[in-house]
């Protein structure tokens, strides 16, 4: 007797973490740039340059890139001057090794500049960071019992479908365009206070070996135009093409696809059409192929003959996934400070999200940035985070993976305070049943006496609540397929309470 194995090899998360970090830096007033008089706003952007996986942990580095914006003692326009605040962060990881894949995301919180005195300014930074961690594993499936007719074996299998991802790779690209400015007021001696771009995938194909994508970067800039002191975007949309070679890959598997921007810059210039900005953005993609298969389990076994020990564990392999799109609807309300009098700019970043499976709820936490302007015509800064929260069928388990989407939010201004409403569209991945366990040793028991048999050689008996044809089978030690055709059933599954069941003994 032997039990029947097959292996599988696909990618599996080792650990998935959000995690939040601080930095700051004291820096110097360039003799060039006047004294500051008063502070108005810090604004800027996050750049990922460097990650490397060890055990137990992540290091993730790069930059903050910072803006000032400061009204001087002499006055005049304001003035804009950039900083760069390096960070190094260790993400808690474990269970990863040196040689897994890691994919990382980014967002800046928030950006707050204090004066120390005129020539000295500090600038502290709240950002996050999403660190997931993918490594191959192999897995050992157990389907069922080889030449166990001698000892008189029984085996119960169940079928059961898995999210199988078979093949997963990480490829970095860039894009670089040159984007003719909309506004007749725009210049090369403007200031890029902030910018941002997202990612948006408008076609996937997968073939043999290789995954196609098409879409488009769409962000925009805050600029602060040199002419007029006046705050102003300009937006952008950039088309974009990649191919992934994956190994496995098929037409017909299920291409599943996630962005990173690490950079996002841009330099004003100018030619004999006008003024333009030359945007360079650096991401990585990462693709992972995915495609559902069915495997046998050895669920529990038990001999006719004599007793036998069992060993049983949980099968790792993930099961079919269970996908929920919901949204909540988001009415918050914001408080700046009594001086703000307009708005300028805001912009929203997710904190936190998460959900639980098993009661259907779902939470958050969104950082919204306010960029205003006072009475007497100068910006100024406001953040403030706020919570949401929604529901949706429950799903099997505690834990489930859950990605919200903020762009349909919306900001109105009235009477100095603002309202913050609109939807925030999540998207929740869990597993579509109960962990499995499966048998993986499976001995006789040569000490155990042998089991009792009755005189005769048909017994009848009503099933009581939750019996199954198995259970019986294993109680009276006797054959599933011989109780099936003694009393005609088609399936071995649950019996009717009461219900009047046959038990045929072979002698």
């Amino acid at each position: 007797m032997e039990l029947i194995k097959s292996r599988a090899l696909q990618y599996a998360t080792v650990s998935c973490a959000s995690t939040s970090h601080e930095e700051s830096l004291d820096a110097i007033v360039p003799d060039t740039f006047p004294d500051i008089e008063t502070i108005c706003c810090a604004l800027g952007s996050l750049e990922i340059r460097e990650k490397l996986v060890q055990t137990d942990r992540v290091m993730v580095s790069g930059n903050i890139r910072g803006t000032l914006v400061y009204k001087g003692e002499q006055g005049g326009p304001l003035c804009a001057l950039d900083s760069t605040i390096p960070f190094a962060a260790l993400v808690e990881a474990r269970g990863c090794k040196g040689q897994d894949l890691v994919f990382v995301k980014g967002s800046l919180h928030r950006l707050e500049g204090r004066m120390l005195n005129p020539r000295k300014f500090t600038l502290r930074a709240q950002f996050g960071l999403e660190t997931q961690v993918c490594a191959p594993k192999e897995y050992e499936v157990c389907q069922g019992i080889r030449n166990g007719e001698e000892e008189g074996m029984q085996a119960l299998t169940q079928t059961f479908s898995f999210e199988s991802a078979l093949s997963m790779k990480e490829k970095g690209f860039s894009l670089h365009e040159d984007v003719r400015q909309k506004s007749p007021e725009g210049s090369t001696g403007d200031k890029a206070l902030r910018t941002c771009c997202k990612l948006v995938t408008e076609d996937i194909r997968v073939i043999s070996g290789k995954v196609m994508l098409r879409g488009s970067a769409q962000g925009e800039a805050l600029l602060l135009r040199q002419s007029t002191g006046a705050m102003e975007k300009e937006s952008f949309s950039i088309p974009y093409s990649q191919i992934v070679e994956l190994e496995g890959a098929e037409e017909g598997d299920t291409a599943q696809v996630e962005y990173s921007v690490k950079n996002c810059a841009c330099n004003l210039s100018s030619d004999e059409e006008g003024p333009f900005l030359s945007w360079d953005i650096a991401a990585d993609v990462m693709v992972s192929i995915h495609r559902p298969v069915q495997y046998e389990v050895l669920m529990d076994a038990f001999s006719t003959k004599g007793g036998c020990t069992l060993q049983q564990e949980p099968l790792d392999l993930p099961l079919a996934r269970c996908e929920r799109e919901a949204s909540a609807e988001m009415r918050a309300t914001l408080s700046p400070p009594e001086q703000a009098d307009a708005l300028l700019d805001w912009s929203a970043s997710v904190k936190s999200c998460g959900a639980i499976g098993k009661e259907g709820v779902a939470h958050g936490e969104v950082c919204v940035n306010l960029l205003c302007m006072t009475g007497d015509g100068q910006p100024m800064q406001y953040d403030q985070v706020v919570s949401w929260e929604g529901h949706f069928p429950p799903m099997e388990g505690e834990d489930c993976l859950c990605q919200c989407d903020i762009s349909g939010l919306s900001l109105k201004w009235a009477d100095g305070a603002c309202q913050l409403t609109g939807p925030v569209a999540f998207h929740l991945t869990g597993q579509s049943g109960k962990p499995v366990r499966q048998v993986v040793d499976c001995q006789m028991d040569e000490n155990a006496p042998a089991p009792a048999r009755p005189k005769a050689s048909l017994i009848l008996r009503r099933a009581e609540g939750g019996e199954t044809v198995w259970l019986l089978a294993k109680s009276f030690r006797t054959s599933p397929g011989d109780i099936m055709a003694a009393n005609h059933l088609e399936t071995g599954g649950a019996l009717e309470k009461g219900q009047l069941v046959m038990i045929p003994f072979q002698r």
